[in-house]
């Protein structure tokens, strides 16, 4: 019985799950996240290595894969709205390299959750894969298309600030 709970806890990322807009409300909290972290610790700065950040996103992934498999069992249904961990896996792969700022922060934030919501090709073909793996990669594909468009308006801004 407890261990029911801890997975409904770990998919649900302390239950922000079961809140409306489960997946805004948890791409948010993780975007906040990351800027307490940026502010309070050396591991976010640009010039630090990116080690922990990519290691926290590998783990956050694979945690996700073991939670979000058997979701039917533990929700009722096969990706219910109730598993958002995928969206802290996809959020945080929207900020990989990215240098932290308030502003690459909101701009990930939206970024992230057009690709999420719209599915652009092929990540509506993700959700297809087997349990755990479907509900998170197309989460994952997701972050990785706003983490692109975020490099492209980051290094769109900076030319054309350098040129006026």
């Amino acid at each position: 019985m407890f261990e029911r709970w801890l997975r409904k806890a770990g998919a649900s990322v302390f239950f922000l799950g079961y809140l409306p807009a489960s997946g805004t409300v948890c791409s948010a909290a993780v975007s906040v996240l990351l800027w307490i972290l940026h502010e309070t610790t050396h591991l976010f700065q640009v010039s630090s290595e990116p080690v922990f950040y990519w290691l926290a996103c590998v783990v956050v992934i694979a945690v996700s894969f073991f939670l979000a498999s058997g979701s039917r069992e533990l929700f009722g249904k096969e990706d219910s709205g109730k598993i958002v961990i995928d969206e802290a896996a996809g959020q945080l792969i929207t900020f990989m390299f990215v240098p932290i700022t308030l502003r690459t922060l909101i701009a990930g934030f939206f970024l992230f959750r057009f690709f999420d919501i719209v599915k652009i090709f092929p990540i509506y073909y993700m959700e297809d894969l087997d349990d755990g793996v479907g509900v998170t990669m197309d989460d994952v594909a997701a972050g990785i298309y706003a983490n692109v468009s975020l490099f492209v308006l980051l290094i769109t801004y900076h030319a054309i600030k350098v040129h006026l």
